[in-house]
């Protein structure tokens, strides 16, 4: 019972992480296609930290779901 209750708290923290993700790219998406230098930079390192998150919660949440033989 501990087991599956633990799973769930990991999926959700997962899903939780792959969300602010997805909003932090989102957020940093418009900066992208600025003409400034200042912009591009300012705006990928989010961009690649959201993207970080994303794959994060994709692989925790594949770890978690796997099946025990």
């Amino acid at each position: 019972m501990e087991k599956l209750d633990l799973k769930k708290i990991v999926v959700i923290i997962s899903i939780v992480i792959m969300i602010a993700g997805i909003a932090g790219m989102f957020y940093c998406l418009p900066f992208l296609y600025s003409a400034r230098i200042e912009d591009l930079v300012g705006a990928g390192f989010p961009f690649l930290a959201g993207s970080i998150m994303l794959i994060g919660g994709l692989i925790s949440i594949a770890i978690v779901s796997k099946k025990d033989n």
